[in-house]
């Protein structure tokens, strides 16, 4: 892993830690979530959107944000095509620039995975190989891409996991990538959870590849409790995987050189057929900001 990282790299510049927040989807029950949020006394920092889910009409992204009293944003991504040959056209490249701006997008976050080509989306993430020919790829799709989006490219480590291919694992190529291109990671902690229902991975050794000065962002699932602890619902394993991410994060923290910017939660897909209560996400909210240590103060909409 030494060729690939002995360019010198542009200076790698962390922004100080803005916070927490979750992952939003543009769906009625989210703004729900929101409000009731607010109503018993939560605030997120920071807020998480899919790019995709405003690729019809980019300028809703604007009005979204709004609604959630402007916070800071960070975008979910795929269109860079980071790890493909096909490089995404002009007006693509348009629209994700315009959402980063109207979003008030402070960087945003790329799987180390592939969609498909151009021309042929596969409909889900498909593993990286991990080879050198395909890491030198990720760096120098990267490197071309500086300064085109209008903020940081992050790089997410891979959930589909099926078998090692190449010489390095999920994280070694994660890192190797972002050593090589300098830039950020998102730590999803959530994806190693998903990546174990394909195939069993060393949880200690993808996280000990990660250099943790480098990781920009962290992905935690959040549950509802109450499903979690329901014995009928059969979640024992899944409520055992939440507090295994919650248990890493602090121990991370404990490390010098982990300084995140923020931490989102993912409440989505984790593990519970209904989102996180109002209350069970505000203390997860209240618990991160402690961690990262972060003071922001962001006016919430009413």
């Amino acid at each position: 892993m030494t060729d690939l990282i002995e360019a010198p790299a542009r200076r790698h510049t962390k922004p100080d830690p803005i916070g927490a927040g979750f992952l939003y989807h543009c769906a009625p029950k989210f703004a729900d979530l929101y409000r009731a949020l607010v109503e018993c006394g939560g605030r997120i920092d920071m807020i998480e959107y899919l790019a995709t889910h405003f690729g019809s009409d980019v300028e809703y992204v604007a009005e979204v944000n709004r609604s959630l009293g402007d916070p800071p944003s960070t975008l979910h991504c795929y269109e860079y095509m980071i790890g493909c040959v096909d490089r995404p056209d002009e007006r693509t490249i348009r629209k994700l620039r315009r959402m980063a701006e109207l979003a008030n997008c402070q960087y945003i976050g790329e799987h180390v995975g592939m969609m498909g080509t151009g021309e042929r989306y596969s409909g889900t993430f498909l593993q990286p190989f991990g080879t050198d020919e395909q890491t030198e790829r990720f760096i120098d799709n990267l490197r071309d891409l500086e300064g085109v989006p209008g903020c940081p490219l992050t790089i997410e480590n891979q959930s589909q996991v099926y078998n090692q291919i190449g010489p390095r694992s999920i994280c070694e190529q994660v890192r190797d990538i972002a050593l090589g291109a300098d830039v950020g990671i998102l730590l999803s902690l959530s994806n190693f959870i998903i990546a174990e229902r394909f195939v069993s991975m060393d949880r200690e050794r993808e996280l000990a590849a990660i250099p943790l000065d480098h990781v920009w962002q962290v992905h935690l699932p959040l549950g509802r409790a109450e499903e979690l602890n329901d014995p009928g619902l059969g979640l024992d394993w899944r409520r055992e995987e939440q507090r295994w991410a919650n248990s890493t994060l602090e121990q991370l923290f404990r490390e010098p050189s982990f300084r995140p910017v923020s931490v989102i939660f993912e409440i989505e897909d984790a593990g519970t057929p209904s989102h996180a209560r109002p209350e069970e996400l505000r203390d997860a909210l209240d618990w991160a900001r402690e961690l990262l240590g972060a003071g922001t103060e962001v006016a919430v909409a009413s």
